[in-house]
């Protein structure tokens, strides 16, 4: 997301006529405080977090100068760039960056400032530069119970540019664009969603990850702490309700069901936070048009579809007029535990067959 949650606000100052007739131009600066608050505050923060990272010099940084048709302008070092930089009319993305960032990779966090600018006819443009955290970082922590029950299969964290495996001795923070962030367990035969979250960019994420045993309930919990220049969040998330689903007291988490597929006659638990399913969207807010089905979830405002079981609502009179969302859109936000199969739905691991329910 470009210029969010900036240190400095940057300043874009459009001058009036060159005095080269006839010629475009666009110049750069860094904001007046760039050097005294904006990169010592970032050091310290770095500094009182425990992590390291090395910015470059200023002078280091890279520059990116592109023009919407995707004519590259300039490229390269913002201490050897042009003074002014002599460009034709029209639109630019411009970037200032401390490293070069194309996709997910470990401790690669990019610091700097991006603009959009529009360049008229023999106009001069000024942008002024200031710095934040432009992607996003997230570490993992393993408690032993988790490793314990999935010690045969790899974690890895993955966005729509690529994916990175973590280990379980893995210390390093990974860096991604700012976007949705998947967190799964892979193994030769199938892929385990755990969680996914929402990143922004400069949000620091720390995933504490547990599995539950006998008796220990749906544990974990959830905090954000924010820092002037990076947001720093930490999350704890409990895999397993540690129940057998026996009983409705008894039932499964939806966080559990992609390692129950096959299983027949079993009680979920989960809020019901939406309908209409496709495999990668519903509709989370009234009107609904399909009566057969309905998501739940672990939470009443999942991240996304893919933290959501779909639940298929038979055709039986009782079930069908007591569940669907087309007549019963009051029911969005209550407490559902069904009991039913445990298959592939929509594409993600659902519920179908329902003999039973109870909705609070």
């Amino acid at each position: 997301m470009k210029n969010c949650l900036l240190l400095l606000a940057a300043l874009a100052v459009l001058a009036g006529c060159s005095s080269h007739e006839g010629m475009s131009f666009l110049s750069f600066s860094l904001s007046p405080d760039y050097y005294s608050h904006s990169m010592e505050q970032i050091r310290e923060r770095i500094k009182s977090s425990g992590n390291t990272v090395n910015l470059p010099d200023t002078n280091d940084f890279i520059l990116s100068v592109i023009r919407e048709d995707g004519e590259n302008i300039y490229k390269g070092k913002y201490g050897e760039r042009p003074v002014p930089l002599a460009a034709p009319a029209g639109n630019y993305s411009i970037g200032l960056y401390s490293v070069e960032f194309s996709g997910p990779a470990f401790s690669s966090p990019q610091f700097g400032d991006e603009w959009t600018v529009v360049l008229g006819e023999n106009e001069t443009v000024g942008v002024t530069f200031g710095c934040t955290q432009l992607n996003a970082g997230i570490r993992l922590l393993f408690e032993e119970s988790f490793k314990e029950r999935f010690f045969s299969y790899v974690p890895a964290v993955s966005s729509t540019d690529g994916s990175l495996d973590y280990g379980y001795n893995e210390k390093r923070t990974a860096f991604f664009k700012a976007g949705n962030i998947k967190i799964t367990c892979r193994s030769e035969d199938e892929e385990i969603p755990v969680l996914s979250r929402q990143l922004e960019a400069a949000d620091m994420l720390t995933v504490k990850l547990s599995a539950a045993g006998n008796g220990d309930g749906n544990g974990g919990g959830f905090r954000i702490m924010i820092d002037t220049s990076r947001n720093w969040i930490y999350d704890e998330f409990t895999v397993g309700s540690g129940n057998d689903g026996s009983t409705p007291e008894a039932a499964l988490a939806v966080a559990e069901l992609g390692t129950r597929i096959g299983t027949k006659d079993i009680w979920v638990k989960g809020y019901i936070v939406g309908g209409d399913l496709s495999t990668s969207n519903m509709v989370t807010e009234p009107p609904f048009s399909k009566a057969s089905n309905l998501a739940i979830a672990d939470s009443r405002n999942p991240s996304g579809r893919e933290m959501c079981a779909g639940v298929e609502i038979p055709s039986k009179e009782e079930i069908r007029n007591a569940l669907n969302l087309v007549d019963n859109p009051g029911n969005l936000g209550k407490v559902l535990y069904i009991k039913g199969d445990i298959e592939e739905y929509f594409g993600h691991p659902g519920i179908k067959g329902i003999t039973e329910f109870v909705l609070e």
